[in-house]
């Protein structure tokens, strides 16, 4: 005869059989410090399902955070490198001045060694008007890639030919209505004073911010 296979029980699953059945018909209060006694007994901890519930909860956070960091390091390198090439004191006036390095790319030639003016038009209908604006984006072009708002007469002159706001008969006379937005002379270079730093900003903010009255 053919001896039966027998088939191997779990033991932890015959305990929990036997342990239900013990406890099933006794009141909650019963059963608990059946439990804690048991448990004392064999020198264990008592489980209890606020614990097991706080367990599991650790545990799902734990398996959530390595992807919760690598979604902050993903948004802090597409940061760095929006921002590669700006000095840092022009990070922090963009923070302060709540400016974006997408909305300053569309004046400003950001991600590249020499960071330079590129709008494709700068306000002012006259010529003395535009000088006024180049003077002062000039002066931002510089501040993002150096962390000074100095240019020289030949960028000024450059960029003023560019926008056609370069008026040589009166460009010295433009220029020194300038004066508390400006610094320097031909051969120094000149420089944005914290007037005009702050006349710029505000200049900045109109070109790239959308108009929110219309």
């Amino acid at each position: 005869m053919k001896r039966k296979q027998t088939a191997k029980v779990d033991p932890e699953i015959v305990a929990i059989s036997d342990v239900h059945a013990a406890l099933r018909d006794l009141d909650p209060d019963a059963q608990s410090r059946v439990l804690m006694y048991v448990a004392g007994k064999l020198k264990i901890a008592a489980p209890t399902i606020e614990k097991e519930q706080e367990l599991h909860g650790k545990q799902g956070e734990e398996a959530a955070e390595p992807r919760t960091n690598e979604n902050a390091e993903e948004g802090r390198e597409h940061e760095e490198e929006d921002l590669e090439g700006i000095s840092p004191v022009a990070r922090k006036w963009m923070a302060r001045n709540g400016l974006q390095p997408k909305q300053l790319s569309i004046v400003f030639s950001l991600g590249v060694d020499e960071i330079d003016l590129i709008a494709k038009k700068v306000p002012g209908k006259k010529k003395k008007q535009r000088m006024h604006s180049v003077f002062l984006l000039k002066g931002i072009a510089a501040y993002l890639g150096t962390g000074a708002a100095r240019f020289t007469q030949e960028q000024i002159k450059e960029a003023c030919l560019h926008y056609n706001a370069f008026d040589a008969a009166n460009f010295a006379f433009h220029l020194k209505s300038l004066s508390s937005e400006v610094s320097g002379n031909k051969e120094t270079g000149y420089t944005l004073t914290p007037r005009g730093l702050a006349n710029a900003t505000e200049l900045v903010k109109t070109i790239t911010q959308p108009d929110k009255t219309g």
